[in-house]
C-alpha cells in the first residue's frame, strides 16, 4: 500500500497527529515532537518493495522516538535501514548515538527504543526489513545503534541499491519490486555473516564453519556429514559428536536450513519469483514433492500456501501453525 501525506495541506491544528499517525503506519507506532519554530513536519511517501517498504521523510526539525512504553511486539516488523540524504541526524539506540554521513547507513531495531533527532530540515530515505526476510537477525540486533560505513565491497553495493530503491519506489512494478526488495535482503544478510563475530571455542569454530559451509552448499544434492567432513578436514564420526550436544543433528540441520532459504525466497519474490519446482532444485531437494513434504513438516503449510500468505506473519520452523 503507497502512503503520502504532506502536512502543509493538513489543517494545523492536526498536523502532528497526522504525522505521527503516517510514521507509525510506514514504519512502528512513534512518538514525534516539533523542535523548530512555526508548525511545518514534512512530506512523506512511503511505497511496497515486495515484502520490504521504503519510507522517504523530507521535515523540519524534530523528534521522532520510539520509547519503551510503544515497544509491543509489531507483526512482521523489525528492522530498518537509514540514509541520511540531507541536513543532520543525531540517532541513539542500544546504548550508541551516531551522527551518520551521508554515505553510511544506519541500522534500527524497530522491536527496541530509539531516537532519531534533526535539529534542522533534513531528507532520510529508510528502508523496512521484516525479520522473516532475513537470515541473521541477531547479527542484526548486535549492530543495531551503529552505521554501516562504505567499503569496497557489499555496504557499498547495499548503499547505492538502497538510493536507487528510495528514488525510484513509486515507479517499480511489483516484478521489479519483489526482485529488488530480495536484492536488499541478500545484501543484508551478507553483511551480518561477514560481520558475526569468531566463536569462542574450538567446538563453537568448528560448529560455524559446519554452518557457513551448509549455508554456501545449499544446492548441492551431495550435500551431507561426509561433504561438511570433508570440507572442515575432520572424520564424520567427529562431526557427529560435534552435534551430540546441538538441539538437531547434522543431517536434520540441512534441512532446516534449506527449508528456511525456501521460505525465505518465497517471502522475498512471492508470486513472482521461481517455480516451486526449480525453487526445490536449486536448494538441493531431491524432488518438488520431497521439497513440499519437508516444508509442510517444518512450517504446516504447503509451499504454495506460504507463498499465498503475504504480510502475514509466518511460524518458526517446527511449530505446529496450521
Amino acid at each position: 500500500m503507497t502512503l503520502v501525506l504532506d502536512t502543509c495541506e493538513v489543517p494545523e491544528d492536526t498536523r502532528l497527529e497526522a504525522w505521527t499517525g503516517a510514521l507509525s503506519q510506514a514504519l512502528v507506532p512513534v512518538k514525534v515532537t516539533a523542535t523548530g519554530p512555526g508548525s511545518e513536519l514534512g512530506l512523506l511517501r512511503s511505497h511496497p518493495l515486495g515484502h520490504l517498504r521504503t519510507v522517504a521523510l523530507d521535515g523540519g526539525p524534530q523528534r521522532i522516538s520510539r520509547p519503551p512504553s510503544l515497544c509491543r511486539p509489531e507483526p512482521g516488523g523489525r528492522f530498518a535501514l537509514a540514509l541520511c540524504l540531507d541536513g543532520e541526524a543525531v540517532f541513539t539506540q542500544a546504548g550508541h548515538t551516531a551522527w551518520p554521513g551521508p554515505d553510511e547507513i544506519v541500522v534500527i531495531d524497530l522491536a527496541r527504543p530509539f531516537a532519531l533527532n534533526f535539529p534542522q530540515r533534513f531528507r532520510l530515505g529508510l528502508v523496512h526489513l521484516p525479520q522473516r526476510t532475513l537470515g541473521s537477525p541477531r547479527t542484526l540486533e548486535r549492530l543495531a545503534g551503529s552505521t554501516l560505513r562504505p567499503d569496497d565491497g557489499t555496504v557499498t553495493m547495499l548503499r547505492l541499491l538502497l538510493t536507487h530503491v528510495l528514488d525510484g519506489a513509486a515507479r517499480f512494478g511489483p516484478i521489479a519490486a519483489a526482485r529488488l526488495g530480495g536484492h536488499v535482503a541478500d545484501l543484508v544478510d551478507a553483511i551480518a555473516f561477514e560481520r558475526d563475530q569468531e566463536p569462542a571455542s574450538a567446538r563453537e569454530h568448528l560448529l560455524a564453519r559446519a554452518g557457513e559451509y551448509i549455508d554456501a552448499h545449499l544446492g548441492r544434492p551431495d550435500l551431507g556429514p561426509e561433504s561438511v567432513a570433508r570440507a572442515l578436514r575432520i572424520s564424520v564420526r567427529y562431526l557427529h559428536r560435534l552435534f551430540e550436544g546441538e538441539e538437531l543433528t547434522i543431517t536434520r540441520l540441512i534441512l532446516q536450513r534449506r527449508v528456511e532459504a525456501c521460505a525465505r525466497a518465497l517471502e522475498r519474490h512471492g508470486p513472482y519469483g521461481p517455480t516451486l519446482a526449480e525453487l526445490a532444485r536449486r536448494h538441493g531437494f531431491s524432488s518438488a514433492s520431497h521439497f513440499s513434504r519437508a516444508f509442510r513438516a517444518a512450517y504446516g503449510v504447503t509451499p504454495s500456501q506460504w507463498r499465498g500468505r503475504r504480510g502475514s506473519t509466518p511460524a518458526a520452523p517446527g511449530s505446529d501453525a496450521a
